[in-house]
């Protein structure tokens, strides 16, 4: 397998009604970008996200996830 970073930008709406933009970067085990890009979307509407944005998805040089 191979490992992606993928990171996704989030809007969100403070008190007084400002849209604010945050990003997080998401690590993905993966055969291929598109593969990853897909798995983040499904993951993200699972959790129930619907303002959020794909920024970028590259190839990570983590070989191995130990737990």
């Amino acid at each position: 397998m191979k490992y992606f970073l993928v990171k996704v930008e989030f809007q969100t709406e403070d008190d007084k009604g400002k849209t604010k933009h945050q990003s997080y970067i998401y690590l993905v085990d993966s055969m291929s970008v598109t593969e990853a890009e897909v798995k983040t979307v499904k993951y993200l509407r699972d959790q129930g996200e619907s303002n959020f944005e794909i920024k970028s998805a590259t190839q990570s040089k983590i070989l191995e996830v130990l737990q």
